[in-house]
């Protein structure tokens, strides 16, 4: 995504959940240009077991939630977090391009 026409990355807190990226932006400024905007999304992690790690990345176009409560999710989601609550807004991403992949080390 970009703000006044510059690419930016911020942190945020996601959850996937019926084929969507749910996720919570920390300002309201960056949360109005977000609206209806196409964004990106990476995630990067680990598998315990296996010690392997991942990476992940999803773009598409996003809409703005009205509620965290919208987000119909479980006790360990983003409704959980009480500072979502001060973020600037919560926010659905439906992903046309969507990839991922182990990454091994030598």
């Amino acid at each position: 995504m970009s703000f006044k026409a510059v690419p930016v990355v911020f942190p945020v807190r996601y959850t996937l959940s019926d084929g969507e990226l749910k996720f919570a932006v920390p300002e309201e400024q960056l949360a109005k240009a977000l609206d209806k905007a196409v964004a990106t999304l990476q995630a990067d992690g680990f598998d315990e077991d296996s010690g392997r790690r991942w990476t992940a990345f999803a773009a598409g176009p996003t809409e703005r939630l009205e509620t965290i409560g919208s987000l119909g999710l479980g006790p360990s989601s983003l409704e959980s977090d009480p500072v979502t609550e001060e973020w600037g807004g919560v926010f659905r991403l439906q992903p046309v391009i969507l990839s991922g992949r182990w990454i091994d080390y030598l």
